[in-house]
């Protein structure tokens, strides 16, 4: 139960005693003690107060996120790949939340011992624990989604290609969320430097965050987004929605992983991946919205 402030429960006290005399007909609760009970318990309509770059979790064993600010960016490039073009204004004026780490075997795992998730995926012999969850699909990431947003009465779902990329470039539009160029030991992909590159997943958070406070947006493992899959932009919403198709039965995969070579991480770099497929160079990074 919250307790508002004394304007706001005066203020819901008029707007409840011209109902009951508007609709005295068929109310019958009339006491000021119930009109009350009535003030001090009815749910709030006010917006969550996070502020840009606040973490939060919504419980113990709930993925750590991140709020992200609106804002505007351009999504794409209009020098790499033809699948990435055009590069495309995109307004993001939804305020969200995204995962400031890749969701790890931790996490999903306590979704499976809950009976939330039915599938248990393989770790390759590579570890659990903080390593990214890998070798789930599509049909299992919404296993996920349903349970953690019932678990916590809060919506989680995944984040539009859109949304995945303009938190990913956290206010840039370099190649890469530092710059132009792979900085051997930024990232976990073939040829960059690190104990995993070519090699398999590495734990979360091994290397710097983003400027907004995310972790391993290059790398480590490609990440489904919302979107089907379409073969350019040329579809995209400006309002950063995810772009949704007949008869989709593939989704667009973000941000590159420990096999692929650094360009296949840059921000505007995507892929195809089938729903019905499970990979271990594919993961997730979840988003949360803010009511």
């Amino acid at each position: 139960m919250t307790i508002y402030p004394l304007l706001n429960i005066i203020v819901r006290l008029l707007l409840l005693q011209f109902i009951l005399r508007f609709f005295s007909k068929w109310v019958l609760v009339k006491s000021p003690v119930a009109l009350l009970i009535i003030v001090f318990v009815s749910p709030s309509s006010s917006a969550e107060t996070f502020k840009a770059g606040q973490v939060f979790r919504d419980c113990p064993v709930c993925p750590e996120m991140v709020a992200i600010p609106t804002g505007k960016f351009a999504m794409g490039s209009n020098t790499g790949k033809v699948r990435e073009r055009p590069l495309t204004p995109i307004s993001i004026k939804k305020f969200i939340a995204i995962g400031k780490y890749e969701l790890t075997f931790d996490e999903w795992d306590v979704c499976y011992k809950m009976l939330g998730c039915s599938t248990k995926p393989e770790d390759r012999g590579w570890g659990r624990g903080r390593r990214p969850v890998i070798n789930i699909n599509y049909k299992d990431i919404k296993e996920y989604l349903v349970w953690i947003t019932k678990k916590t009465q809060n919506v989680y779902r995944l984040p539009s290609e859109a949304e995945w990329e303009y938190s990913n470039r956290a206010g840039t539009n370099t190649e890469y969320w530092w710059g132009n160029n792979m900085v051997l030991g930024s990232a976990n992909c073939r040829n960059c430097g690190t104990p995993w590159s070519g090699i398999n997943t590495s734990p979360v958070g091994q290397f710097r965050p983003n400027y907004w406070g995310l972790y391993d947006t290059h790398g480590n493992v490609f990440e489904i987004v919302s979107d089907c899959w379409t073969p350019n932009h040329s579809n995209a919403r400006s309002d950063g929605a995810p772009v949704i198709i007949k008869n989709c039965n593939s989704r667009v995969i973000k941000g590159g992983a420990w096999y692929y070579l650094p360009k296949v991480a840059r921000s505007a770099s995507r892929a195809r991946n089938d729903d019905r497929v499970f990979s271990y160079v594919v993961g997730v990074r979840i988003a949360r919205e803010i009511k």
